[in-house]
């Protein structure tokens, strides 16, 4: 399902901001008490013994222990004689009273500011003079908690919540005042006498350019080498998405989420987000199962710790003042054996000094459920779309009779109006929230404070899908001269529930003459009996969302980070800083007796009923760093930048598992109330350690600021490689020029900016299990010997296994033009990954089919353009429109991969139903669709043309003819912002797109050419198929979707079985038969089930195609394909007489188990197809 989302302006949420400061200062205003000056004056009482003390010595001593500030002259104080001070529980006035005694100096206390002038300007002064303004942004909005000083004073206000200040002075002859603001460009006005000022604050929009931050170092933007992408706090609001991932996405598609409609609008799921391609592959266990979407996850730094995908998703946005993202190898390389999948560095919001300040902003989010792409049928088309296959139509008499009941039952139905709408009933609109309340406070020098909450609700689609977030946090900072003290204590919590209502693909295929009610007015819980159409009756999803069900997931994580950093004299800075973090995180699951789940099991089985499955887990993390780095500039053409950093890390975890059985009551869900562990099971466990170190060192050097270089070493060390492997370097080079410094570029003056880089590096990763390298053992559980455990080896070592190790080449030209109105940024970049890790074959012999190597080499490369620019900019009039456009085109190939991948991916390429996005071969994308061949619809049959792996036609699909038909990622894509502001009115539009490219129509296979016309289908198969000769159609005749073709290949497989001679023992082997009707032996193999929904998806691990390939490899396999070939030819009449004295042997055994098979048959044809080859089987010999 596509969703889309709505969300309030940036205008409206500006409103709000104000009308709650504004309301906030008012309440504050009614709690603070003011006191007087002279009440203060009075009141003050001090306790001074100063010997020989100069009266600027005085004055700081009275500064000390009182609020009041000083206005004075340094000339007029020169010659004022030392004196003793020796006063006890004296007031302001005596003191000044007896210091300034003798001399021809007096006082005047206005407010708490004292000011000395001379006696002969005291006439002068006899006016207050009273200096008041207003202070605004370029558009206007006020701007409150600005910092006005009198220069070369401490006295200083602050702007009120409407922008505006004011002072009561004695006249003065010269006042600069300097006003200053976070986030804007200082200024300094002289005063002359203005009845009032109107002061704006231009906003510092080069700071965030000049400075890249890596997460460790900060860098200039100028001397940088390395692709980066900086998204200011300005443009995170601007686009906001329901979550920071959403809006990083509609920023810069360098951020790319891969998009899965498997998941459509599911609140919980964790996308697969990627920086520049895929540098990972997954093992084979993981390519079979389809799992591991997060090798190539790039690395996140939050305020310089590592955090993960999930906790960057619940993080509250609120909080963040920029994103980085770090691209290519010279930006990456600093984080060593992380960096090679990018790194997201993401920095919070430091504490703002001011007065208190409380601010509050909310938002609504709201997701609409898109149908359009959804045709099905109505009841009356789909029971003529029944009746067009064939569906009631029988060579036994008594079947028809039946199929023919239902058939009139059904269009009974149909005439009284029944016509379920299935899709809209697990739907709705979601309409969530978000509220965030923000504090913040503290003096300019001192200490400072911030505190923030953000409860964010989020609506699924789905009706009971949600996902609640509560993020805390505190953040406090102290700065004593060179000292500065920080530390950000945050919590967050998260829930989230899966909804009751299942898989909407369950309600894509459900019939729509179904009532969702019986007569009776209650859900059903199966919408038809079982019977000669119907093997298993067909459940009503809506039945179990009735239910008290139970699908949710929680997780609490505290983390503290707490830094000090010191510079002892310009240009060295010294940092430490320590991250502890703990998680804890919860799974319920249950379903209650009532669920369908339970509805066809025996009376024997009555106590199993009802399910509880419960999961926890916990984890503890460190992370301390120590940072050195030093800059300087001498001979003033040379620029000299370095860094050191050492960091020492430990995440440790354990996990367990228990699920649990019979609950005979649905309203008692206490995990202790379950009878028993669930029937063949016991609690399950797991624990991970990993340990890293590493050290880091940075050089950058820059020359008349025209030519600079960067240079970086990482050693790292992990505790996940073989023990000879543990520590490995990682380095990176690189250059640039800026030209528009050149002199031969003076006279080029629309060009504002023309740099060029270029870097190489080589960077790791390290997204695997923590002990792959480690020869592991497994408890035996199950047994004890006296009171000890016994244990046997599961899994080999490799002392040899290293870190995946990726090159980088970036090369990057940045232009500015026309007084930056016009910016453009281009990377070519060219990653190639070599040592993957993935499982090497060994001989049997040796005890263990594989183990872990480093094989395989992958390579991307692509180009980045970036375009941005101001269509209008008329800062006096308070008009700004700015549009920015970018552009990527990537491509990946993968080079070698190993031959246990090979292996794997063969086997999923015979299988018919294998996800074609998830296959890997050689000099192929790594994201390549594989399919087999078509040439559209033969108009004399309505059957499908093919062309196999030799280039014939043919009617017959066979998977081993797959071949490269396209490649899933487009080949452009990119964004397109535009933002246009009038005063306090301000409109943003956000669009991205995806040109060429190809997507597998998983809906077209599953719903219109592989329908199950026993359920509803797509309108196409019922208007836009084959009926006679000579039609020229898109899809295939109805009465040939191939379904019971593949049925009769099945049963002929296993015939072809019968008659080679099966040799194996079948009740040595036991061989049993499961309660879904499949065959299975103690080794694990299976013969193919069959999926109705999607036709012949997901067979057997080694059935062929109507050849059921043996367990003992492909060599087992090929001789066996011999030797039935051998058996038709008539060629080996030993083996046929062999294979015909095993047949009769297990003739009894065989026919038994296809009796078997027909009771268990889904439908009447598959009874009937099976009963016949009972027959045959029986006159076989």
């Amino acid at each position: 399902m596509k969703k889309k989302s709505l969300y309030p302006s940036p205008g409206c949420r500006k409103i709000i901001h104000f009308l709650v400061m504004k309301a906030s200062f008012i309440f504050l205003l009614l709690l603070t008490l003011q006191i007087k000056a002279n009440v203060y004056a009075q009141q003050l009482r001090l306790d001074l013994n100063l010997q020989n003390a100069t009266l600027k010595e005085v004055i700081q001593e009275i500064r000390l222990h009182s609020d009041f500030s000083f206005v004075y002259s340094d000339a007029d104080l020169v010659g004022i004689t030392q004196r003793n001070v020796q006063m006890k529980d004296a007031t302001i006035e005596e003191v000044l009273k007896n210091c300034l005694q003798g001399t021809k100096l007096v006082y005047d206390i206005t407010d708490k500011t004292i000011i000395i002038r001379k006696l002969d300007e005291v006439t002068q002064t006899k006016q207050v003079q009273v200096i008041q303004g207003q202070v605004t942004d370029v558009r206007g909005t006020p701007l409150p908690g600005v910092t006005v000083r009198i220069k070369g004073t401490q006295l200083g206000v602050s702007t009120d919540v409407n922008g505006k200040f004011r002072f009561e002075l004695p006249d003065t002859k010269e006042v600069v005042l300097a006003f200053s603001f976070v986030g804007m460009k200082p200024l300094e006005v002289r005063y002359n006498g203005q009845i009032e000022l109107k002061i704006k604050l231009e906003e510092e929009v080069a700071e965030m350019d000049e400075v890249v931050v890596t997460g460790i170092f900060k860098k200039s933007q100028e001397s940088f080498t390395g692709s980066v992408s900086t998204i200011t706090e300005k443009e995170l609001k601007s686009f906001r998405g329901r979550n920071l991932l959403s809006t990083l996405k509609n920023i810069d598609p360098t951020f790319n989420i891969i998009e899965n409609n498997v998941y459509g609008a599911d609140p919980n799921h964790l996308p697969e987000v990627q920086i520049r391609g895929t540098s990972s592959l997954p093992t084979v266990e993981d390519l079979k199962n389809e799992t591991k979407v997060d090798l190539n996850t790039p690395l996140i730094i939050l305020d310089g710790f590592e955090i993960s995908l999930t906790r960057m998703l619940d993080l509250n946005d609120e909080d963040i003042s920029s994103v980085t993202l770090l691209k290519d190898g010279s930006a990456t390389a600093i984080y060593g054996s992380r960096g090679a999948n990018g790194v997201i560095v993401i920095e919070t919001k430091q504490p703002e000094a001011g007065k208190l300040r409380l601010s509050y902003r909310g938002s609504v989010n709201i997701e609409v459920p898109d149908l359009s792409d959804y045709d099905v049928l109505n009841a009356a088309e789909k029971l003529q779309l029944e009746e067009s296959a064939g569906l009631y139509k029988n060579e036994w008499a008594d079947m028809e009779m039946a199929l023919r009941k239902r058939q009139a039952r059904i269009k009974q139905e149909v005439e009284r109006g029944v016509d379920t709408y299935w899709l809209s009933k697990p739907l709705r609109t979601g309409v969530g929230h978000k509220h965030n309340l923000r504090l913040e406070g503290g003096g300019n020098d001192g200490f400072r404070y911030s505190a923030s909450v953000q409860y964010n609700d989020i609506l699924g689609v789905m009706k009971g899908s949600d996902r609640k977030t509560f993020n805390g946090n505190i953040n406090l900072m102290y700065q004593q001269e060179k000292l500065l003290f920080r530390n950000n204590l945050e919590v967050g919590l998260s829930e989230s529930n899966e909804s009751p209502y299942g898989s909407f693909d369950q309600y894509v295929k459900l019939n729509p003459y179904w009532r969702e009610r019986g007569e009776d007015g209650k859900v059903l819980k199966e919408l038809e009996q079982k019977g000669d159409f119907w093997n298993t009756a067909p459940e009503n999803p809506l039945y179990n969302a009735m239910l008290d069900l139970v699908d949710k997931k929680t997780y609490t994580t505290i983390t503290n980070n707490f830094d000090v950093e010191w510079k002892p004299w310009e240009g060295l800075t010294l940092r430490s800083r320590i991250g502890l973090s703990k998680q804890v995180n919860d799974y319920d699951n249950f379903k209650p007796a009532d669920h369908t789940k339970f509805k066809d099991y025996s009376d024997e089985q009555i106590f199993r009923k009802g399910e509880y499955i419960y999961s926890s887990g916990k984890s503890f993390s460190y992370d301390w760093s120590l940072t050195l780095s030093y800059s300087r500039n001498f001979k003033e053409k040379h620029e000299l930048y370095v860094g050191l950093d050492y960091n020492l890390a430990q995440d440790k975890s354990h996990s367990y598992t228990f699920q649990v059985e019979g609950f005979p009551q649905s309203n008692i869900k206490f995990l202790s109330m379950a009878l028993q562990y669930q029937k063949d099971g016991k609690p399950t466990g797991s624990e991970s350690l990993n340990r890293r170190i590493g050290v880091t060192g940075n050089v950058n050097y820059i020359y008349d600021n025209r030519y600079f270089a960067d240079v970086a070493y990482r050693m790292d060390g992990a505790s996940q490689f073989g023990s000879s492997k543990r520590f490995a370097p990682f380095y990176s080079f690189g250059i640039g020029w800026n030209i528009h410094k050149e002199k031969f570029m003076e006279n080029v003056l629309w060009l504002d900016r023309l740099k060029l880089r270029g870097s190489y590096a080589l960077t790791g990763s390290v997204n695997f299990d923590a002990y792959q390298a480690l020869a592991t053992y497994e408890y035996y559980t199950d047994d004890r010997y006296r009171y000890w455990f016994g244990s046997h080896l599961k899994g080999l070592a490799n002392d040899d296994l290293e870190w995946q190790k990726t090159d980088k080449w970036n090369f990057g030209l940045e232009i500015g033009a026309f007084h930056n109105r016009l910016k453009v940024t281009t990377d070519i970049y060219t990653n190639q990954t070599n040592n993957l890790l993935s499982e090497m074959y060994l001989p049997l012999t040796n005890g263990f089919p594989s183990y872990t190597d480093n094989v395989g080499k992958v390579k991307n490369k692509g180009v980045e353009v970036a375009l941005s620019g101001y269509l209008i900019r008329n800062t006096e009039k308070n008009i700004i429109w700015s549009v920015s456009a970018s552009f990527i085109h990537e491509k990946n190939e993968i080079v070698k991969i190993s031959e246990a991948l090979k292996v794997a991916n063969e086997e999923l390429e015979l299988q018919g139903g294998s996800n074609p996005n998830f296959m890997y071969r050689e000099g192929e994308a790594l994201r390549t669709i594989y399919v087999v061949p078509s040439l559209g619809i033969d108009p004399s049959t309505g059957q499908e043309l093919f062309i196999d792996r030799f280039g014939n036609v043919t009617f017959n699909w066979d998977a081993r003819d797959k071949v490269a038909c396209g490649v899933t990622d487009p080949k452009f894509r990119g964004n397109i912002n535009t933002m246009f502001t009038f005063r306090d009115l301000s409109v943003n539009l956000s669009f991205g797109y995806r040109l060429g490219g190809s997507q597998y129509n998983s809906t077209l296979v599953n719903r219109v050419e592989n329908a199950d016309t026993r359920y509803n289908v797509d309108r196409r198969v019922y208007k836009d198929r084959w009926v006679n000769p000579g039609d020229h159609a898109f899809f295939k005749d109805i009465k040939n979707t191939q379904y019971w073709d593949k049925k009769v290949e099945y049963y002929n497989a296993v015939l072809d079985e019968m008659r080679s001679g099966y040799n194996d023992d079948y009740s040595e082997r036991g061989r049993k038969r499961d309660s879904m009707g499949r065959y299975s032996a103690n080794d694990g193999r299976m013969m193919p089930d069959y999926d109705r929904g999607n036709s012949y998806a997901r067979r057997g691990e080694h059935y062929v195609r109507g050849h059921y390939s043996r367990s003992d490899g492909r060599d087992a396999y090929d001789d066996y394909m011999t030797q039935k070939q051998s058996y038709r030819s008539g060629k080996s009449e030993d083996c046929k007489r062999k294979m015909l004295a095993a047949l009769e042997e297990h003739l009894d055994e065989l026919t038994t188990e296809m009796s078997d098979m027909s009771k268990d048959a889904e439908c009447r044809e598959e009874r009937d197809l099976v009963k016949r080859y009972v027959e045959k089987l029986r006159d076989m010999l």
